[in-house]
């Protein structure tokens, strides 16, 4: 989605942006590709930002299973609050 324009900010009127957001998200990759060792200074600059975002998504999978996290209802719950950021025109989460 590089190369596409980002969905709209359908919730900046409530103070946040979908760039805030994203970058929230991508503060996060960091630490974790720096501490599994798939990222330098930034995501994509040592492991392919694919593989970044592959890997953390498994963890957080172990990470619901040892915390009792219903990682299928979390995915529907987020995806409906990314349905709302994005004014349903989001390129994710379908």
């Amino acid at each position: 989605m590089k190369d596409q324009q980002p969905p709209p900010d359908a919730t900046a009127y409530e103070g946040i942006t979908n760039d805030e957001r994203a970058s929230w998200a991508e503060a996060g990759l960091i630490a974790f590709g720096q501490r599994t060792g798939m990222v330098r200074s930034h995501v994509g600059d040592k492991e392919d930002a694919f593989l970044v975002v592959v890997d953390l998504l498994c963890d957080v999978a172990h990470w619901c299973d040892r915390n009792g996290v219903d990682l299928p209802s979390a995915l529907r719950l987020a995806t409906s609050h990314y349905r709302e950021e994005t004014g349903g025109r989001g390129g994710q989460l379908k």
